[in-house]
């Protein structure tokens, strides 16, 4: 990156091209506003003048802006009112004619801007791209039209007092002030002030505040104010070069200046001299005129007395006269010469000090530009050196390869014009002109005559699935652009026939007329707005897709059919294959045309479209897309599939940009009326208005409409329709029509079939005398469509042909005569060759599927081994499927039941997702079976989802023939007054679950839903109704058992009654697998509103053992779960208590179950009635939870009572947050021998009377065997309660600190006391001295010590040293602290203990060299060590290296960031010669870690990886490990992701 402070090391010249290029940012901020001004502002002017002409699209090339302003009108009536049009808008109505062409007004609406510009020099700018920051000011200062685009008046004139300069003058000044600037320098203060004034100007509230361009302005201006903006090397090279040609500029200027001024001075003192010449010869004229006058006046006196000798006295007078003018005369000579001769010795000094000055400026001026030049050419000479280097280098690469194929600059400018010429006369012979009747391939018409846009909508990802948003795609700018911001790839989705690639014709063509100089001929010059006319049809102007300079900013385009790549992967060679080689012919031109290729996709935006992703394989490996090189990346990628291939694929959401979905035309009868149009018969107006009529009335009467969206077979529809058949609605009859159509063109020869063998051929005439070429046709159809080599699957050679005796290559060629089968001639240097394909592959699916009818066989033999080859298949094969539906429903059952198979393979059941592609296969086959009148249609289709936003009553009739193999149901419903909106789709239907023995997982979801347990009349304000029992049920004495393979249950704003709930309950709980029944808002069906609702979540394990977890205290709830087979319940009922009413229903329900054994009971109060409702109960572990405070004195003797009733009572725990003596005093004489006790806040501790009143209930507790008790903090009243008790296992948690000194004692006279006491745990926030002192001599065989906080210091170690080596009945010690340290491992020396677990949570990076070394003479001292466990967070060689030569006999091991030091595992569980179990758990998988397996002679393993699965490689690995271990007698892998445990 480079900045601005690298050129001048002075602030102020910094300054001065800082304020350069704020006003270069400024000016691309306001580009965006003025440009599109100008074109709305040409629009408008050429839709006033042509709106008044006969011909709205007359044009006038022929007038000049010189002819215009002299008043000489327009032959065609359009560019004078045009000039008066700009005049008109003008601030000053004088326009700058200089500026402007009128021939170019009409086609270039920048023409028409420059108009405004206010002094000369433009006339050469075409653009605002061109156009200097001042040009685009003036443009806007004198244009009035932007009097509306900005929140403050414009100018007019010179800024006063009164009225002062607006943004826009004032910006205007700061450009002069910088382009002028003689120093070239900048203060801060004025810098600052151009800051404010460009940014003002950009934040202008009316317009420019909302337009992303100029607030990205405003946002680089901040970045170069703040000296953030960093411009790359090439930026800044051009910044400067810019600014280097301004300096040049401007030292002209100044030079011009000089010189003009000089001149200028020199003409005035010039036109002085001359003035005061011609004021002292006027001044003699008039003495001569006076003195002439004088003589006259004597000579008229005298003439009448002196007549005689007048001649004498005239002859004397004259010759005075002529002596006395030649003594004047000689004297005016004598001035003039003297004045002269003055004028010109001083014009002589003025011209020798003007030449001195201007030499002594020049001088300074070249000195100053010399040095700033040669410090730019320095600095640009440096960066050109290292671009040159590149570009050589890049030169002899392509050399090197290409031998002497070399482009300059010139030449690959040349080149680039060449092959861009050459490809737009290649796109305009190819997709001029497309077949729009089926029935006649020789007919074609103009494609920009016949096509209407298709209705294209944007899709989003919402919860996980693509779906269409609404929004419509009416711009190629919103195709490309997403924010602002360009698309890289771009998916377009359609089914087949639907248009895709007619879309990309279109687009192709559209580029071909705003590349080209001169449009085609069925366009006007192209402006922004091209408008299209056909001399056939009138087409209606149409705003959609209309936007083609919005694929000006490709320069190339490359068009590519993805069916004739198959087994390609890289688009740089398909274009090469499809596009060049089709262009050029000799070698030697492809081979530089391949050369030249590739630079154009390096360095020139290119769009590429890659046309029918569902036709094309890529090589079998991890290309699921064509792929573009990393070099290429200036290249966009617009893709069309139909919508199962993105499944298919595999297609990421980082690949795709965009995703739209193309659901054929909008406009279909518009569509239908220009295809009528395109038929001679109907050419004439009335004509074609009373077919187009009547065509409509057959659509709607015959059921048609939902066809006629695909354009394929709206075309085939309305053709034969023309020709006099009529179709009902079947695909399968459209498509036999279209055979018939085709054979007719290589057989005329017509018959009946007496038989037909499928409907849809009944009253063919043309496909009976045909039948065997059918058959073959249909048997290479189906063979080449379920080949494994799918390269040859679309696109085959004369060879494939061949093999299914399809005649030779000439024009008696049935396949060929008739059309069905298209060839394509490829030309090479050595040879031409052909490629063959069906002429869609919809008729090679057609066939295929006449070929599977006629030989169901096929099904066994080829599909079967087809599918199970080829993942996901059973979706390519759709089409094909549907066809079949129409053909032969015996065969469509049996295969449908594959694809079903498929498709369950793939579904996880624990993460279910519904791929939808085969539901609407499915769907789509099942209506083309009845459009056939198929009977038996039994379609098998196991995974369901129904959305009742749409009609489901066909997918309801499948699902009622599966319901008893249905293994996944969903159903979402709006509540009534929504679905109401759907029409017909609103009507009730039915689900009758009874027979659903195989159905794992059911989700309901919608307020339109009722849940029954029977089937009931009641039901009009639901729209589904789901019975759980069927009336024959009711009336059977051994009734079925209720969904007996179901997993898991969520129901969701579902309405049932109680009795029902309570059904489910019953039934389910008994089941023999593990469920989860997730209620998260159901609505029991009764009068009491406030109480419907219920959330909870129902668990049973597979030991019959259940939970019950609710938020709300519902009775009916309580009632459902009455008198169920529930050993364990867990309720949580976060909103406070319960009320009397809901008390007394806990209370009955409870009591109701006799087979409870643990509940679990959270509430957010306590309350007398929660205490009553335990009273009597058989369990035998009860878990009480308060939230809010702790027990009232009436809440404590109503617990008292209930607790002490409680005689099967083992197991105790309570959670409260504040203690209280009545809570101690509940407890006092039960015979539990589990006590559980958490107290989350206690301000210091217990004080003296409740520690008084719990040390006597602990004592009274004389079955109890384990204490737990969880505190915030100690005191030693807590200890002393602990003093003398029989317990044999305690576990103390104390959270926040440790145990100061007088507390410390009393723990340690408590735990002497505890002479039974064989299991202690201890957690503390850090550990102290006193507290290992507490431990000292303790006769315990189990020990877990875990520090919150760090580790242990010195003196800690020491303490912990003496109090473990004094603890000799020690067998179990688990630690569990923050940081390893030496002096933990020391503490361990020589310990008798026979299990060690080790815990650290934070340990970067493994154990340091002192720690590892220490850590491994530890070990090695334990030597009645058996079992040993170590988690940490990372692993490192001397951990492994400790572990090695152990005697243990189990070993666990948990490294969480995953195994690294494979190697050195590898050899320490090598040496563990004793080992039997070993149990492995770490974050991924890894080869190596299975290697270090090998061989081991374990007899149980253990794995667990928690994220991650196994690929091959790794599979491979484990497995041979596992088939090393021949001990092994127990294996259980636990993998959390993908498909490991299968792999296991």
């Amino acid at each position: 990156m480079a900045s601005l402070a690298d050129v001048f090391k002075e602030k102020e010249r910094s300054n001065w091209l800082k304020a350069w290029l704020a006003i270069d940012i400024a000016k691309s901020g306001l580009e965006h506003l003025a440009d599109n001004e100008a074109q709305t502002f040409h629009q408008h002017i050429y839709s006033q003048v042509t709106s008044t002409l006969k011909s709205q699209s007359a044009t006038c090339t022929s007038c000049n802006t010189t002819h215009l302003l002299r008043n000489q009108q327009c032959p065609n009536r359009i560019c004078d009112k045009v000039c008066q049009e700009i005049n008109k808008e003008h601030r000053y109505k004088k326009c700058s004619w200089n500026n402007t062409s009128a021939p170019l007004w009409q086609t270039h609406y920048w023409e028409i801007a420059k108009c405004y510009i206010q002094t000369d020099g433009y006339a050469d700018k075409i653009s605002i791209q061109d156009t200097d920051f001042n040009g685009v000011v003036s443009f806007m200062l004198n244009c009035t039209r932007f009097d509306s685009k900005f929140s403050f008046p414009i100018t007019k004139g010179k800024p006063t007092l009164n009225k002062p300069a607006c943004l826009l003058y004032k910006a205007r000044e700061v450009h002069k002030a910088v382009r002028h600037s003689s120093q070239m320098e900048v203060t801060d203060v004025d810098l600052q002030d151009y800051f404010t004034t460009l940014n003002n100007l950009l934040k202008d509230s009316s317009h420019l505040s909302q337009d992303n361009v100029a607030k990205n302005a405003v946002v680089k201006l901040a970045q170069l104010e703040k000296d953030t903006l960093l411009l790359t090397t090439t930026e800044m090279m051009c910044f400067l070069d810019a600014v280097g040609t301004t300096l040049k500029q401007h030292l002209n200027y100044i030079a011009k200046d000089v010189v003009d001024t000089s001149v200028n001075d020199l003409r005035v003192n010039t036109e002085l001299c001359i003035d005061n010449i011609k004021d002292f010869m006027s001044n003699c004229k008039q003495e001569l005129a006076k003195q002439a006058n004088i003589n006259k006046q004597d000579i008229d006196e005298h003439v009448d007395s002196k007549k005689q000798g007048i001649d004498d006295h005239t002859g004397r007078l004259k010759q005075g006269m002529d002596e006395h003018a030649d003594r004047h005369k000689q004297g005016l000579d004598e001035h003039a010469d003297r004045h002269k001769q003055g004028m010109d010795e001083h014009a002589d000094r003025q011209k020798q000090d003007m030449d001195k000055h201007a030499g002594r400026h020049k001088q300074s001026i070249d000195e100053h530009a010399d040095r700033h030049k040669q410090g730019i050419d320095e600095h640009a000479s440096r960066h050109k050196q290292c671009l040159d280097k590149q570009a050589e280098k890049c030169i002899k690469d392509i050399q090197e390869q290409f031998g002497n194929t070399t482009f300059t600059e010139t030449t690959y400018k040349q080149s680039c014009e060449d092959m861009l010429g050459d490809l737009t006369k290649y796109y305009r012979k190819r997709f001029s002109h497309i077949n729009i009747f089926p029935l006649d391939d020789w007919a074609e018409e103009k494609l920009l005559d016949i096509y209407l846009p298709p209705n294209i909508q944007l899709m989003a990802k919402e919860k996980g699935y693509f779906k269409k948003t609404g929004e419509h795609i009416l711009k190629y700018e919103n195709i490309f652009l997403s924010d602002t911001e360009p698309n890289q790839q771009i998916f377009i989705q359609g089914e087949a026939g639907y248009g895709k690639s007619t879309f990309l014709a279109k687009l192709v063509m559209d580029w071909c007329t705003i590349t080209s100089e001169q449009s085609a001929e069925m366009t006007l010059p192209i402006d922004d707005k091209t408008t299209r006319f056909s001399s056939h049809t009138h087409m209606r102007y149409s705003n959609v897709f209309d936007d083609l300079t919005s694929l000006k900013d490709f320069t190339y385009v490359f068009h590519v059919t993805l069916r004739e790549s198959v087994g390609q992967f890289e688009i740089e060679k398909m274009i090469q294959t499809q596009i060049v080689d089709s262009i050029y012919s000799s070698e030697k031109d492809r081979g530089k045309a391949y050369i030249l290729l590739n630079e154009i996709m390096k360095h020139e935006r290119c769009l590429v479209l890659l046309d029918g992703l569902d036709e094309w394989t890529g090589t079998g490996d991890h290309h699921n897309l064509p792929t573009l090189a990393e070099v290429h990346s200036l290249c966009v990628l617009l893709i069309t599939t139909r919508p199962w291939k993105m499944t298919e694929a595999k297609v990421l959401d980082s690949q795709i940009c965009k995703l739209l979905q193309l659901d054929g035309v909008n406009k279909v009868f518009e569509v239908s009326r220009k295809i009528l149009g395109c038929i001679k018969e109907f050419k004439g107006s009335q004509d074609l208005d009373k077919k187009q009529s009547e065509f409509e009335s057959y659509v709607r009467k015959c059921g048609l409409l939902k066809h006629l969206y695909s354009p394929m077979m709206l075309c085939l529809i309305v053709h034969s329709w023309t020709k006099g058949t009529e179709l009902k609605g079947s695909i399968c009859e459209k498509y036999s029509l279209l055979l018939e159509c085709l054979f007719k063109k290589a057989n005329i020869e017509t018959s009946e079939f007496q038989e037909p063998p499928y409907r849809c051929f009944t009253e063919t005439q043309n496909i009976q005398p045909n039948i065997e070429h059918l058959n073959r046709l249909a048997e290479a159809a189906f063979y080449l469509l379920f080949s494994d080599t799918q390269e040859k699957a679309l696109v085959f050679t004369i060879t494939e042909l061949k093999k299914f005796n399809l005649g030779q290559l000439d024009q008696e060629n049935f396949s060929l005569k008739s059309g069905i089968i298209s060839v394509t001639r490829k030309a090479s240097a050595l040879r031409s060759s052909s490629s063959f394909s069906f002429i869609h592959k919809s008729i090679q699916e057609f066939l295929a599927a006449y070929h599977i009818a006629c030989n169901t066989n096929v099904i066994d033999d080829v599909i079967s081994g087809y599918l199970n080859r080829h993942k996901d298949a059973y979706l390519d094969i759709s089409q094909v499927f549907i066809f079949l539906c129409g053909l032969n429903i015996s065969a469509s059952n049996k295969l449908s039941g594959m694809m079903d198979e498929l498709e369950v393979g793939c579904f996880h059941f624990e993460r279910p997702t519904i791929r939808s592609e085969l539901v609407k296969v499915i769907l789509a086959g099942y209506r083309e079976a009845v459009a056939n009148q198929q009977k038996d249609i039994v379609l098998k289709h196991s995974l369901y989802y129904f959305n009742f936003y749409n009609d489901n009553r066909d997918l309801h009739s499948i699902w009622t023939n599966n319901k008893s193999d249905v293994l996944y149901m969903g159903i979402y419903v709006p509540d009534r007054q929504i679905s109401r909106t759907g029409g017909e789709s609103a009507s009730h239907i039915e689900f009758d679950l009874s027979s659903c023995n195989k159905l794992k997982s059911l989700k309901l979801n919608g307020k339109g839903i009722l849940l029954s347990e029977f089937a009931s009349t009641s039901t009009a304000e639901y729209l589904v109704g789901i019975v759980l029992k069927s009336a024959d049920q009711f009336q059977c004495a051994d009734p079925p058992p209720l969904l007996p393979s179901i997993e898991y249950i969520r129901l969701c704003n579902v309405t049932c009654s109680y009795t029902c709930l309570r059904c489910l309950f019953c039934t389910l709980l008994t089941l023999d697998h593990a469920l989860t029944f997730d209620l998260q808002s159901i609505y029991i069906k009764c009068a009491e509103a406030a109480k419907r609702e219920i959330r909870a979540i129902i668990h049973k394990d597979v030991n019959n053992s259940s939970s019950v977890e609710t938020e709300n205290d519902n009775p009916y709830l309580f009632k459902a779960l009455h008198g169920l087979n529930v050993k364990s319940l867990s309720l949580s009922i976060m909103q406070g208590g319960l009320n009397v009413a809901h008390e007394e229903s806990l209370s009955q329900s409870l009591s109701s179950l006799t087979q409870l054994e643990t509940l679990s009971i959270q509430v957010g109060y306590g309350s007398p009635g929660l205490w009553k409702a335990l009273h009597g109960l058989n369990i035998k572990s009860l878990s009480l939870s308060i939230i809010d405070g702790g027990l009232n004195v009436a809440h404590e003797e109503s617990l008292s009572q209930s607790l002490s009733s409680l005689t099967q009572l083992e197991t105790l725990s309570i959670d409260v947050e504040y203690d209280s003596p009545g809570l101690w005093k509940a407890l006092h004489g039960l015979n539990i021998k589990s006590l559980s006790l958490s107290f989350r806040i206690i301000d210091g501790g217990l004080n003296v009377a409740h520690e008084e009143s719990l040390s006597q209930s602990l004592s009274s507790l004389t079955q109890l065997e384990t204490l737990s008790i969880d505190v915030e903090y100690d005191s030693p009243g807590l200890w002393k309660a602990l003093h003398g008790l029989n317990i044999k296992s305690l576990s103390l948690s104390i959270i926040d600190g440790g145990l100061n000194v007088a507390h410390e004692e009393s723990l340690s006279q408590s735990l002497s006391s505890l002479t039974q006491l064989e299991t202690l745990s201890i957690q503390v926030g850090y550990g102290s001295p006193g507290l290992w002192k507490a431990l000292h001599g303790l006769n315990i065989k189990s020990l877990s010590l875990s520090i919150i906080d760090g580790g242990l210091n010195v003196a800690h170690e020491e303490s912990l040293s003496q109090s473990l080596s004094s603890l000799t009945q020690l067998e179990t010690l688990s630690i569990d602290v923050e940081d390893d340290s030496p002096g933990l491992w020391k503490a361990l020396h020589g310990l008798n203990i026979k299990s060690l677990s080790l815990s650290f949570r934070i340990i970067d990076g493994g154990l340091n060299v002192a720690h590892e070394e220490s850590l491994s003479q530890s070990l090695s001292s334990l030597a009645q060590l058996e079992t040993l466990s170590i988690d940490v967070e990372y692993d490192s060689p001397g951990l492994w290296k400790a572990l090695h030569g152990l005697n243990i006999k189990s070993l666990s091991l948990s490294v969480e960031c995953g195994v690294a030091h494979e190697e050195s595992l590898l050899q320490s569980l090598s040496s563990l010669t004793q080992l039997e179990k070993l149990s492995i758990e770490v974050l991924d998988y890894s080869p190596g870690l299975w290697k270090a397996l090998h061989g081991l002679n374990i007899r149980s393993l253990t794995l667990r990886i928690m994220q991650g699965g196994l690929n091959v490689a790794h599979e491979e690995s484990l497995s041979q490990s596992l088939s090393s271990l021949t001990q092994l007698e127990t294996t259980l892998g636990i993998l959390d992701k993908w498909d490991g445990p299968d792999n296991i």
